[in-house]
């Protein structure tokens, strides 16, 4: 794989117009192709197998007048009531029914006197409406359509509001603000690393095209399968992490061979073998880990996994191939000023001085890392091994302790911003009719064969009665009885809303208590019901998910670093990061510490998906940096055979760069916070949270400590698996130390450079 990457490389820097220009015809190709054929993204919690998918199919079969996808028009009146403007709800709801894609639309005032759908003091009626596609996917032209359906009622003076999914229609979410904060600051990161604008611009270049192609992939993708809404926002949030991470390690080591006298041509390409190398065993890795989530068995999640894994797979294709081109159009710009002055000054002079001076410059490179700030701190580490490993665990634990206490449940609408109409129905709603209006429970009921119509409308009522007995239901409204008579469906509104705790335990009991004892088929059906189905399902894959992740990432390391110590080190302690990630996202948003600073005003319970989301992604980036740092690490260990000294050079080596991709990855994450969706806030303080921990506590501390503690150890692996494991040289040493050096002749000029013969190194290939 060195050899290949080596190639690739030397031959994208040779030939970086073509590469250059190639990405671009690649990113407008995907986004023309986008506007004309990109699919639309919407949430489907739906999980196949379930009790409420199972009584959705029910009634779609049945009685698809009754099923669908709901969402209300909502209409509120002030100081006047509703019922002085029916004629302008009536006609709005009409033209409503009429809209494509509409299965039902009630009018409030169309139901008999008192209706259910007009509150007690008469200033809000809300008529419940069904689609037949989710709502969240039919776009801003739709919205105008239904706009336009409800003008009689706004002309009349009346508010209306779009409650449930009817407020999702037409809503797209604009990343843009985030977007340029994070690049904002990790180009002023990059430039405080590398002392160039060249070399600081160069990885959000390749970030920017990467991400902007692989989201294009994903539009065409959502074509053929349903995306969730924040599916975009996840991948670009992930992907512009990775992407800016890749390319920094890659001018970092290319930076680092031009140092030690390489061509830029050569330098390329031997960073493309090396870290190239490191890139595609740590983006696999996480490519791996986040297709895991289809474990999950729920497409929703699978869905936002893949979205996540086809930006990361682009930009990692970005690095290997973009970053090699633009570091050979780069020259030797990429260089700060002073390093490339005292390049040239070293380089006049006859040929035999200039290759001296050159290597001077290169050993004292080599001894700058080893005698940094950083690979000091790596001595000290390894010094005194067992208390800063016991210390750094601790942190963790006491950092993980609050996912003890980890709620999963639902976010309704009452988390979204009050500038949005989903919100203002919501809040509407539950003001005159109680909280339990925005979740209400269909009971569907199937009727057995052979019932009279007298025995089925008692049979009926008795539900009905029953269902209205039950602690924690508010109200029941009349049964809904197909033209067949064989299928029925009963409202059920709880005393308690769609996120509260005690709705889903209403939605247990009344599956395992109290609608078993109905003679009839029953299945509790509708958007809150799919959402204890879609919770518990995940609960359940959790741990199965956790268990590929883990092992598939374990058989990444043994192959990367031939040693199943590493792989099991990694394993734990990657474990114990996005534990403690864990407990910052509870502590953050459910027991409410500091959330009020990134715009959450409640405590929230823990979306299901978002642990099961976090730890896919956490876990892959974190072996993002356990690849990087150890494959420096055993780079030293190969060539000393010293434990400690190994990793105060890996540390020296590598502890900059990574800290940088480190910041970068936490700047990028953090800057999501502005996103209005609690969910994307979520993921952002979780990753970043988990990013940090893992750079500095993991990185910093725990590895060293437990690699200085396991010595030799840490590098073993059973004779029988020898046999049987490739050796993909990850570092790239072998590789490295079977070409031959070539040394810049005094000759100014990248070409020049890149023409010159091959020598026999004199000493170890960096």
């Amino acid at each position: 794989m060195n050899a290949f990457l080596d190639r690739l490389g030397r031959w994208c820097a040779r030939r970086h117009w073509i590469v250059v220009v190639a990405w671009v015809l690649l990113l407008a190709a995907g986004i023309l192709a986008g506007r004309a054929w990109a699919g639309e993204f919407a949430n489907d919690y739906s999980v196949p197998g379930s009790e409420s998918a199972e009584g959705l199919a029910v009634l779609s079969a049945d009685f698809p007048q009754a099923g669908g996808y709901a969402g209300q028009i909502v209409f509120s009146a002030g100081s006047d009531t509703v019922a002085d403007q029916q004629a302008a709800v009536s006609s709005s709801m009409t033209a409503v029914a009429a809209l494509p894609d509409v299965l039902t639309a009630t009018d409030p005032f169309s139901v008999p006197s008192p209706s259910p759908l007009v509150s007690s003091d008469g200033t809000v009626a809300y008529g419940p409406v069904s689609w037949s596609v989710v709502p969240g996917s039919l776009d801003a032209s739709y919205l105008d359509r239904l706009d336009d359906a409800v003008a009689p009622a706004r002309s009349a003076g009346l508010t209306v509001d779009y409650g449930g999914g009817a407020g999702k229609i037409g809503l797209v979410t604009d990343d843009l603000d985030s977007e340029l904060v994070g690049l904002g600051i990790a180009l002023v990161l990059l430039l405080v690393m590398f002392g160039s604008i060249v070399a600081a611009v160069l990885p959000l270049v390749s970030a920017v095209v990467s991400v902007l192609t692989g989201l294009s992939a994903v539009g065409l993708l959502a074509a053929l399968l349903t995306f969730p809404d924040a599916a975009p926002t996840v991948a670009t949030l992930l992907g512009l992490g990775v992407a800016v991470d890749y390319g920094l390690f890659l001018v970092a080591r290319h930076r680092d061979q031009l140092d030690h006298g390489a061509d830029v041509v050569t330098a390329v390409g031997r960073a493309t073998a090396t870290s190239g190398a490191a890139i595609v065993v740590a983006g696999g890795t996480v490519v791996v880990a986040i297709l895991g989530l289809y474990v999950a068995g729920v497409p929703f999640v699978g869905a936002m996994g893949l979205a996540a894994a086809v930006v990361v797979a682009v930009a990692m294709l970005a690095a290997l191939t973009l970053v090699p081109a633009l570091l050979g159009l780069a020259g030797h710009r990429i260089q700060a000023r002073g390093d490339r002055r005292a390049q040239q000054a070293a380089a006049e002079g006859d040929a035999e001085t200039a290759t001296a001076r050159l290597a001077a410059l290169a050993a004292r490179s080599d001894e700058a890392h080893e005698r940094s700030a950083f690979a000091r701190w790596g001595r000290r580490v390894s010094d005194r091994p067992l208390p800063w490993a016991l210390l750094s665990t601790a942190l963790l634990v006491v950092l993980a302790i609050p996912v003890l206490s980890l709620q999963l449940g639902q976010l309704d609408a009452g988390t979204d911003p009050t500038s949005q109409t989903d919100r203002r129905a919501y809040d509407t709603l539950a003001a005159a009719f109680g909280p339990g209006v925005n979740g209400p429970l269909s009971v569907v009921v199937v009727i057995p064969d052979g019932t009279s119509q007298a025995d089925a409308g008692t049979l009926l009522t008795d539900t009905a009665t029953t269902l209205g007995q039950t602690p924690g239901v508010a109200s029941v409204g009349a049964p809904n009885v197909d033209q067949d008579g064989d299928t029925a469906i009963l409202t059920v509104v709880p005393t308690t809303s769609p996120q509260d705790q005690a709705t889903t335990d209403l939605v247990d009991t009344l599956r395992t208590s109290v609608l078993p004892g109905v003679d009839a088929t029953t299945y509790v059906v509708g958007t809150t019901a799919g959402y204890v189905d879609f919770t518990a399902k995940i609960a359940a894959r959790m741990p199965w998910l956790i268990l590929t992740v883990v092992a598939l990432s374990f058989v990444l390391l043994t192959v990367a670093f031939r040693s199943v110590v590493i792989a099991t080190k990694a394993a734990v302690l990657n474990l114990l990061s996005v534990g403690a990630a864990y407990g910052v996202v509870v502590a953050v948003f459910q027991w409410g510490w500091g959330s009020s600073w990134i715009g959450i005003e409640q405590d929230l319970p823990i979306p299901a998906f978002v642990p099961m989301l976090m730890f896919a992604i956490v876990f892959g980036l974190s072996m993002d940096y356990e690849v990087f740092l150890l494959s420096r690490v055993h780079e030293a260990w190969s060539a000393t055979r010293d434990a400690h000294r190994s990793v105060a050079i890996g540390i020296g080596g590598t502890a900059r760069v990574i800290t940088t991709a480190a910041a970068v990855m936490v700047v990028v994450f953090s800057s999501f916070v502005l996103d209005p969706d609690p969910t994307v806030k979520m993921l952002a303080v979780g990753m970043a949270a988990a990013v940090l921990i893992d750079s500095t506590v993991i990185r910093m501390v725990l590895v060293p400590a437990v690699m200085s503690l396991l010595g030799a150890r840490a590098w073993w692996m059973p004779r029988w698996m020898e046999r049987i494991v490739p050796d993909i040289d990850i570092e790239g040493s072998a590789h490295l130390a079977r070409v031959a050096a070539v040394v810049p002749t005094p000759r100014s000029g990248d070409d020049a450079a890149a023409e010159a013969p091959a020598r026999e190194p004199t000493r170890p290939a960096p």
